[in-house]
């Protein structure tokens, strides 16, 4: 901004060391403004008169001028409800046609849409490789012109945004407001009923860089909006007013006038605006939480899919304790509570529907009346089918020690109650959750190594059925008159029954999608 011109006749140095002179300070304060007032006439305006205190219709002519010159874009700046609408202007100005497509393939829309025909891997490299090429043509001196550009742009609203209206109608009661073939009527009026209206003017006016040149701010709304709100000269000749007025300190001398302060001075916020990095984080946001979304909805629908193949009769046992229904003391108080209760569910339901039933009467046959080779050979299978018994009953027992009249159960509902307004009481709460979850979690990965064990056997001793040199069970042919359903046909089936709850297992404790 340029250099304020000092105002003839005392000083700012010598007005001030005069307000605290022991001697007749009200006095010398009256001689302050009355050289004010003379340093004002000089500027060749009259905005203010002395004597009467009052406001001049010269003044509301000044802003009403203003105001015939901005109306247009006053209309724009207010009609557009997206704050973020001008800031998307700037940054596309500089933004390359390649930039302007990859950004277009980032949006949410645009990725959920690849998504139905794009494996998630191949997806989510493609949309990252995307991400990284539009990042990185934002270098230093881009985000930097970007920035300075946006800086313009918002003092220009917050100028073009000033309600002129507002204070004109204190000169006009008849003013209407964008109504710029109206010829109003102004009168004098107190000038007090005006100055906070002058000081936030000046406070926004003075923030602009009025040297400056702003045909590319101007070049930008027409670019998008295919129209010009202010004519680029009609802009010229008010700046320069303006710079005019602002050396000249005219409108600070008003208000040292009307408020009685001769040492008052219009304070600037200088504020240099930072807009790229808020948008590229956005966007960073935006594909992490799509992708996230989309890997979410294939996990679900993949798990919808497994269930309905697993449990063909859609009947899923739910355990009474580690439940959703358990779990609404903990939501109530914003407490994640049990999280594995739907893979738990599951497992019980496996184990009792099918490990107790189809697996343990193919166990029951090869691991009892199957005649091995070694021992050595069967301990795998044999091991892993009994642990999966024994977890069937550890989760009855883990989600009976839950019930209200248990130890665990009671100290849980104890705390639940205290949780509302103790923070210890969330804690330990979290901590005995923490413990629940990881027996839960134990439980659920151990059954999912058993049944891979369980799996790969079966698909050995299917393969060792059809060989001629059994390696290892040799009585392949008395087993089949033992087993009331073909042998090979029922260790397919629960081979692939074991498949499906296995990738069912994978989809809550991890593994690929």
């Amino acid at each position: 901004m340029a250099k304020k011109a000092k105002p003839s006749g005392q000083g700012l140095f010598e007005r001030l060391l005069g307000l605290f002179m022991p001697s007749d300070a009200e006095a010398h304060k009256k001689r302050l403004l009355k050289n004010i007032y003379k340093d004002l006439s000089k500027a060749k305006v009259k905005f203010y008169k002395l004597n009467s205190g009052e406001a001049t219709p010269q003044l509301a002519k000044f802003f009403f001028d203003i105001y015939k010159v901005i109306g247009p874009a006053q209309l724009i700046f207010k009609n557009t409800p997206n704050p973020n609408a001008f800031k998307n202007m700037v940054i596309d100005y500089y933004m390359t046609d390649e930039q302007r497509t990859l950004a277009e393939s980032l949006e949410e829309e645009a990725i959920l849409e690849r998504a139905k025909n794009t494996p998630f891997k191949e997806l989510a490299q493609q949309v990252k490789s995307e991400l990284a090429a539009y990042l990185n043509v934002f270098n230093v001196e881009k985000i930097t012109k970007i920035d300075m550009l946006y800086t313009k742009m918002s003092q220009l609203i917050a100028f073009c945004t000033f309600d002129y209206y507002f204070l004109l109608k204190k000169f006009d009661s008849g003013m209407q407001e964008q109504n710029f073939s109206y010829t109003p009527n102004f009168e004098m009026i107190r000038a007090e009923y005006i100055l906070e209206d002058l000081k936030d003017f000046t406070a926004v006016a003075w923030a602009m860089p009025l040297e400056d040149d702003w045909t590319e701010v101007f070049k930008v709304l027409k670019e998008h909006r295919n129209v010009q709100p202010i004519a680029q000269n009609t802009w010229n000749k008010l700046t320069a007013l303006l710079r005019r007025y602002r050396d000249k300190t005219v409108l600070e001398m008003t208000i040292q006038l009307i408020s009685k302060d001769p040492t008052y001075q219009t304070v600037i916020a200088a504020k240099q605006e930072h807009i790229i990095d808020d948008k590229l984080d956005k966007m960073r946001k935006t594909v992490d939480t799509t992708l996230q979304k989309v890997q979410s909805e294939r996990k679900n629908s993949q798990i919808d899919e497994l269930v309905q193949n697993i449990f063909s009769s859609g009947s899923i046992m739910k355990l009474k304790n580690y439940s959703d229904e358990g779990n609404k003391g903990f939501e109530k108080r914003n407490l994640s509570g049990f999280t594995l209760c739907a893979p738990m569910d599951y497992l019980k339901s496996f184990l009792l529907d099918y490990v107790k039933g189809n697996l343990r009467e193919f166990a029951d046959l090869v691991l009892v009346r199957g005649q091995w080779v070694s021992s050595v050979l069967a301990a795998p299978m044999s091991e892993a089918y009994h642990e999966l018994m024994n977890i069937s009953n550890q989760i009855t027992e883990f989600d009976a020690s839950l019930d209200s009249d248990k130890e665990m159960g009671q100290k849980i509902k104890g705390y639940l109650v205290r949780a509302e307004r103790d923070p210890e009481a969330r804690n330990i709460l979290k901590s005995l959750t923490k413990d629940i979850n990881e027996k839960a979690h134990n439980m659920l990965s151990t059954s999912t190594r058993d049944l891979i064990i369980i799996g790969k056997n079966i698909k050995n001793l299917l393969e060792d059925m059809e060989r001629k040199n059994h390696e290892m069970i040799i009585n392949w042919a008395e087993l089949t008159h033992f087993a009331e359903n073909p042998i090979k046909e029922q260790g397919v089936d629960i081979y692939k029954k074991i498949y499906l709850f296995v990738n069912l297992m994978k989809c809550f404790l991890g593994g690929e999608d």
